[in-house]
Parts: structure tokens; C-alpha cells; sequence
């Protein structure tokens, strides 16, 4: 059985956020720690067998659970016959956590999957009790649910849409990823009129109010994603809150900085023991901190930063793609996860 740590309020928040995590905790994971502690509205649920070596605020817990047994409760609710589940794969199956972890879930009247390389802004102003009642998916995108923040009423309807995807014992068997827990997701739900989902205007539109109901995620090249026009802007965490700026100085408040694409050593040279203590954080094209304000980008030492940073990068995944195409693919996955985190 699974052991539980926790210090959780007598009475639970109506949101527990499922993630499986495998091996050690990444520094820069104490900052979405840090940004939970701010919302207290929700619970996320941690299944790792390694205990943060931080500390966590009351409404995160701990399951200690072996990946075998995730492995067994993900077949079980498939019941698929499944291969090596790596820590990306595991993505492909978070349309069945309703199920996987009913037990766990059981007191919550909504679940939802999402990342830990991200923060946190001020849920609250979202998720009140008037979306709660009028909701059964919530996704802050205006198009499709995104892995990293996605939410579903806790109900077998809901929680067993997942077997209306398209070839979904095929995709969940690959050793591919299949991106099931997004767009595959996103065409079943649409396609239920009774099915109520509740979706962002497009990121462009929610920064023209003063709280965007979408969130702002670094890609690889740290641009944003989803943001037309292009633009070079700032995101900083402050209090619980936060906040965008983009390069004409407007500021917007926004659901919460997801830094998916800059999480490479290059990103955090800024970072070190302290860095979680801060009361502001600064999140950019460069990474972490060193810049507070669009402006700066252009500027020495930032704008050739960035183009070093760029070409780290691209150097990395043309070795990548070359060694994908030279080495089967076990090899391949096994070289992968050793390098992961260069």
C-alpha cells in the first residue's frame, strides 16, 4: 500500500491535482511548491516515491508509490496489457486518472493533471464557485485542454471519456507519445454537447483585460506559446499573483508562468539556494531572474545570452535527432533519460 504524507485542512479544497513524479526533484520544482502554498484552494497530490527534500505547504501530499504500482492501477483501468511506461509516456494516460486513482480521489469533487515546472498565479479569481457549478472540464486554453492545467468533475462520465479517443488502446501501448491527455482528449469532449467545458478567449484577447484566464508558457526557443503577434515580454510571480509584461510596458495578470522550454542549466544561472525564498520571481526568453523588464532583452548581456542559450539548443537536439536515428530505439530512450537533464 501506498504510504501518504500530509497536512491537510479538515475541510478539502474541491480540486486535487494528480502527479506522478519518477526520480529526483529538480530545484527549480521548490517554485511551484512555493506558488501551491498560495492556493489553498486546491490540493495537489504528489505520487513519487521520493519525498521532496523541501518544504511543502499543508495542501500538497505525498503518496510514496512505486512506479510498479502506478503501472499495475494504470493497467487495471485500462485494462491494457502496457510495456515500459517512461515519465513522459505517463502523459498519455492522465485521461484515466479518474479512474486509476479513484481511492485517492474519492473526497474530491473535481480532479485535474498538471505539470511542476510552472506557478502558480491566483486560482481563486478563476475557479469560484459559479465555475464550479456551471463546469465539468476546464482547460485555460481556447482551443484545446493542455497537460499542464486541466480540470474535470470527478464523475464516471467524465472520468471514462478517455476510452471514446481514437485508437486509444493502440496509442496507450506505443512507447510513443501520443499527446492523448491534450488534442486527442480535446476532439471526445468537443464532440459531447453535454458535456460542459469552459475555455479561455485566445491568449492575445485575455491580455487585452486586467486577468487572463490563460497561462503563459516559455517554449524552447523562449518565445510564448500561443501569443500572436510574437512578443518578447517578462512574466513575474509575486505574492500568490502573476504578471505580465509585455515589451510595450502594459501590465496583465495572468493564471500562472508555465517555463516548459527553459528549464536547461542555461535557464537558471541565476537560480541558487535562496532563489526559492524570494518574494518575486522573474521568468523571460533568457530563463530565470537576471531580467525584470522587456526592455532589458535587447540590451548587453541579455540579447547575446540569448543567442548563446539559442545555440546550445539547437546543437542538442541535432545530437539528439542524429543518435535517435543511429541507435534503437530502447538504447535510444535508455541514453535519454541519463541526459535528460543537460
Amino acid at each position: 500500500m501506498p504510504t501518504t504524507q500530509t497536512s491537510q485542512a479538515t475541510q478539502s479544497p474541491r480540486v486535487g491535482f494528480i502527479v506522478p513524479f519518477a526520480g529526483e526533484w529538480p530545484n527549480w520544482s521548490q517554485l511551484f511548491f512555493e506558488s501551491c502554498r498560495h492556493n489553498p484552494i486546491v490540493d495537489v497530490i504528489l505520487l513519487c516515491q521520493q519525498v521532496p527534500p523541501f518544504a511543502l505547504p499543508g495542501n500538497v501530499r505525498v503518496i510514496q508509490i512505486s512506479e510498479a504500482e502506478i503501472h499495475d492501477r494504470l493497467e487495471k483501468a485500462t485494462g491494457l496489457k502496457l510495456g515500459t511506461i517512461s515519465p513522459r509516456k505517463i502523459c498519455d494516460f492522465r485521461p484515466y486518472y479518474g479512474l486509476a486513482f479513484a481511492d485517492i480521489l474519492k473526497d474530491y469533487e473535481f480532479w485535474g493533471y498538471c505539470d511542476v515546472d510552472m506557478m502558480f498565479g491566483a486560482l481563486s479569481k478563476l475557479l469560484t464557485d459559479e465555475v464550479f457549478q456551471s463546469m465539468d472540464i476546464l482547460s485555460a486554453h481556447n482551443e484545446m485542454f493542455v497537460g499542464h492545467f486541466t480540470i474535470l468533475r470527478n464523475i464516471e462520465k467524465i472520468n471514462r471519456l478517455g476510452f471514446e479517443i481514437e485508437k486509444w488502446q493502440e496509442r496507450c501501448q506505443s512507447p510513443i507519445g501520443w499527446h492523448l491527455d491534450e488534442q486527442e482528449f480535446t476532439y471526445v469532449a468537443d464532440k459531447n454537447q453535454a458535456i460542459r467545458w469552459i475555455k479561455s478567449k485566445d491568449l492575445a484577447s485575455e491580455l487585452n483585460g486586467n486577468f487572463a484566464r490563460f497561462g503563459i508558457t516559455f517554449k524552447f526557443y523562449g518565445d510564448v506559446a500561443y501569443l500572436i503577434p510574437p512578443d518578447d515580454p517578462v512574466v513575474k510571480w509575486e505574492n500568490g499573483s502573476v504578471y505580465f509584461e509585455n515589451s510595450a510596458g502594459k501590465v496583465t495578470e495572468v493564471l500562472y508562468v508555465h517555463f516548459m522550454g527553459t528549464k536547461r542549466w542555461w535557464h537558471w544561472l541565476f537560480f541558487n539556494k535562496r532563489s526559492a525564498l524570494q518574494q518575486a520571481h522573474y521568468f523571460s526568453r533568457i530563463g530565470y531572474n537576471g531580467v525584470q523588464h522587456p526592455l532589458e532583452l535587447h540590451q548587453f548581456p541579455w540579447q547575446q545570452l540569448y543567442y548563446l542559450q539559442c545555440g546550445l539548443y539547437h546543437t542538442k537536439a541535432a545530437v539528439g535527432a542524429l543518435l535517435r536515428r543511429l541507435l534503437p530505439m530502447s538504447a535510444f530512450v535508455a541514453l535519454r533519460r541519463r541526459i535528460l537533464k543537460i
